[in-house]
């Protein structure tokens, strides 16, 4: 038994017991770790239609197969279980240290029920459980929290995953933070760790992680690096003109596919902040709630955007196991927090909080990261819901006696700011908008849900679908909707799938054209997405350079298996997750993205221009690529079986 640990712990905080459950090493062949083991647990404990908010609701913490075996970008973990946002299958991933802890304390994962009579944290120590007390914690925020824990322990080698008061008042756009300040913010979980009373977890472990061949390991890690370590003069002049093509580009409509030593050159220098200005003037960031366009009402993006940025930042750093070290240690300026350090705003931030508001004032995007860090809250959701408000105020559907007193508007950073705030503290219009935007529209009404830009409930990331349609197909039909980490034409091509699965060829030679071509390589990224997330591998990794994944799979595990027995079981794992959905009643007409992402009406001006997507017609055909039922958009009888998986999951009415 080599790369895991064989066994996860299940916590009863109703009860106060927890029992230890082995797993031998077909499982793991089967489901790999991370969220193939958590769906697979998840889907055994809890009964189907549970309220995620109840105490029956399961929720895990799920290392990764290769997290902590010497891999590189091995360093992620995933929270797990039924999502309070869409209903359905729930799961968000984050990077850090807390991930290795779970292994070193001697498990792979930690699967959390019942609930608590008052609020707690649980602490494991090298695979002893304890229940302490969290009363003084409650209303904390994460940082407060995760630095009093640290004191009471009088340890500050325990890593902490807690949440902060945006999960303690169930807001379903709630996350779960580590590392002061990286979160697992999507669908919603920090709400169900809200629910069971539960504020945090404090873990660290001294087991040692076994891996099979480690000097095949260090072969494998020494010839990866040499590569990845090098950089081109024509990625770094590149990366230097990049905001000047991106003008060329946005007018023109042209452009040349990225590669991934280009990639690594801009998360070297910048982090995710480096594609600020090239995303927003490309069409890849949605402007202005989705309505507008890049160089044209958001000129300033330059502001918030590479080194700009750069200059508030006072050390790089890298999560565990990562080569790269895109993250960043930032200086507060200005705000409620100056004076101290956060975390660099991410791509995904300056896109919600800046190109989708028209905000290019940096000082106040950095005191809203940080707010939102210490919350507890997903910026991506976040910004979208302040998006959705200022659109309907200035309509005329919220007024300022709604808004309390706000005069909302484009670009507005005070005005911003306090939405924002009141969001995290369920104030006023902000106790509506909490829920995210989906929500929000049913309880305002008045053609509010046409501002509204969600999948199932989820709001949308800031890459646009209509300049990518594979996000356009992923966002709809991923088992979390709008998940922007899966699959898309651009990752298509990072991923390089064709070259390193012979299955992929042979699915391709069914494509009859050249949007078959494509759907086929967005499924064959979705099976590859799910097998690397099983691993604990971060999606830079993939994005920027070639990690040989096969290899070290059977260098860390000992087995013996082919590539093309590795996508498969990502299949497998994707499988589960949309049957999950199925069993949940979460069907893909739920979860079509809107019709402003599908260009329609379609913008009429910029990149974007005159483009809609056939969102229906496209679905139909990666379903038929898929196995998957039109009907529910998840696996029929024949696709469980095929997988082996029909034992966990079955559809009324197979095909």
């Amino acid at each position: 038994m080599s790369g895991y640990m064989g066994q996860y712990v299940i916590i009863n905080l109703s009860t106060g017991k927890s029992t230890v459950k082995k797993l031998d090493d077909s499982f793991y062949k089967k489901f790999l770790a991370g969220y193939g083991m958590g769906v697979a647990i998840v889907s055994q404990l809890q009964k189907p239609k549970i309220n995620p908010l109840s105490p029956e609701s399961v929720l895990g913490f799920c290392s990764g197969l290769l997290t902590g075996t010497g891999a590189y970008f091995a360093g992620r973990f995933m929270v797990v279980g039924k999502s309070p946002l869409t209903g359905g299958w729930g799961d968000s991933n984050c990077g850090g240290f807390f991930s290795v802890e779970i292994k070193r304390a001697g498990y792979d994962a930690i699967f959390i029920t019942g609930k608590a009579k008052k609020p707690v944290y649980l602490v494991i120590n090298d695979g002893k459980v304890q229940i302490k007390d969290a009363k003084k914690l409650w209303g904390k925020d994460t940082i407060e929290t995760e630095e009093l824990i640290k004191k009471e322990l009088k340890d500050e080698k325990f890593q902490v995953a807690c949440i902060g008061p945006a999960a303690e008042k169930l807001s379903l756009i709630s996350g779960i933070v580590t590392d002061g300040g990286r979160i697992a913010a999507r669908s919603g979980l920090g709400a169900v760790m809200g629910s069971k009373k539960l504020k945090a977890i404090a873990i660290k472990g001294t087991q040692k992680i076994p891996v099979a061949k480690p000097d095949v390991l260090k072969e494998i890690n020494k010839k990866f690096l040499a590569s990845f370590k090098s950089t081109s003069p024509i990625d770094k002049a590149t990366v230097n003109m990049m905001n000047f093509l991106s003008q060329i580009i946005a007018r023109t409509r042209v452009s040349v596919p990225t590669q991934p030593s280009t990639v690594r050159e801009i998360f070297k220098r910048y982090g995710t902040s480096g594609t600020t200005v090239y995303s927003a003037f490309t069409g890849d960031t949605p402007i202005k709630n989705w309505a507008g366009v890049g160089y044209l009402d958001f000129p300033g993006v330059q502001k918030i955007s590479d080194e700009s940025v750069i200059a508030h930042q006072k050390k790089r750093y890298a999560c565990q196991s990562c080569p790269l070290g895109c993250g960043g240690i930032v200086d507060i300026k200005a705000g409620r927090y100056k004076g101290t350090e956060g975390h660099k705003p991410e791509y995904e931030t300056l896109g919600s909080f800046g190109a989708m508001l028209l905000l290019d004032d940096l000082d106040t995007i950095m005191e809203i990261n940080e707010l939102c860090n210490r919350a507890g809250i997903d910026t991506i959701s976040t910004g979208t819901a302040v998006a959705f408000a200022i659109e309907c105020y200035e309509h005329g559907i919220l007024t300022k006696k709604d808004t309390g007193g706000l005069e909302l508007g484009w670009g507005k950073a005070k005005e911003i700011l306090a939405l924002t705030e009141m969001i995290i503290n369920r104030k006023g219009i902000g106790n509506i908008l909490a829920d995210g935007v989906m929500r929000a529209a049913k309880k305002i009404g008045k053609g509010s849900e046409s501002f509204a830009i969600h999948a199932g409930g989820q709001e949308l990331p800031m890459h646009d679908s209509r300049l990518d349609d594979g996000f356009a197909v992923t966002y709809s039909s991923e088992a979390t909707p709008g998940r922007h980490t899966i699959a898309s034409n651009l990752y298509n091509h990072l991923y390089r799938t064709k070259k390193q699965f012979p299955k992929v060829k042979k699915m391709l030679k069914n494509a009859r054209n050249s949007t078959t071509k494509r759907l086929t390589l967005t499924a064959a990224s979705m099976y590859f997405a799910n097998l690397f997330n099983g691993c604990g591998m971060c999606q830079f990794g993939f994005l920027s350079g070639s990690i040989p994944l096969v290899d070290y799979i059977n260098a860390v595990t000992g087995w013996d298996l082919l590539a093309d027995d590795y996508l498969t079981t990502g299949e497998r794992i994707l499988n589960m997750r949309k049957a999950f959905n199925v069993r949940e009643g979460l069907y893909v007409k739920n979860t079509i993205i809107p019709e402003r992402a599908q260009g329609k009406p379609p913008l009429q001006e910029g990149p974007l221009k005159g483009i809609t997507i056939p969102i229906n017609e496209m679905l139909n055909e990666y379903f038929a690529i898929t196995g998957w039922d039109s009907r529910t958009g998840g696996p029929t009888d024949i696709k469980l079986r095929e997988l082996s998986i029909d034992d966990l999951f079955s559809t009324k009415k197979g095909k």
